[in-house]
């Protein structure tokens, strides 16, 4: 089992534990979903348009891409690529608790204390709800992200 393979099983096996839940689909037809290979490639992906983050854009320009690869009642798989830039999250925290693979390019998070963490393609991390630091995105940079849906 490759290692994007072995951290997407463990987030999604955890995220299913903290639901509480193994039911995926409203009809109970419970069933393994396969992730496009072509969208984690980056093929295929859709424009977000450029004034969307704006408001917290520190440098560089915005240009993002995403997809969802998977959307349930308690979390979505996306993939999401950008083009070199710093976001500043303070104004707009994380609204769910991320699992983060970095599959290409290079992520720097700064807490708001000014600590760094630097991630690299094969690296994972998880990002609480709330994260309120910055996001600075190096390279082509293309991450797979498996996010707790807000409860309503």
């Amino acid at each position: 089992m490759s290692k994007l393979s072995t951290a997407l099983y463990a987030a999604l096996s955890a995220s299913l534990a903290i639901s509480g839940s193994a039911r995926l689909f409203a009809d109970d037809a419970v069933a393994p979903v396969t992730l496009d290979r072509d969208k984690i490639a980056g093929l295929g992906l859709t424009a977000i348009p450029p004034d969307a983050y704006q408001d917290i854009l520190v440098a560089g320009e915005l240009h993002m891409r995403v997809a969802t690869l998977f959307s349930g009642k308690d979390l979505r798989v996306e993939i999401f690529e950008s083009t070199p830039a710093q976001t500043n999250h303070r104004k707009r925290p994380t609204d769910g608790d991320e699992f983060v693979y970095v599959l290409s390019g290079k992520l720097i998070l700064t807490e708001t204390n000014g600590t760094k963490h630097e991630y690299h393609p094969g690296d994972s991390l998880v990002l609480p709800q709330g994260y309120a630091g910055t996001w600075e995105m190096q390279g082509n940079y293309r991450e797979i992200a498996v996010v707790m849906q807000k409860r309503r």
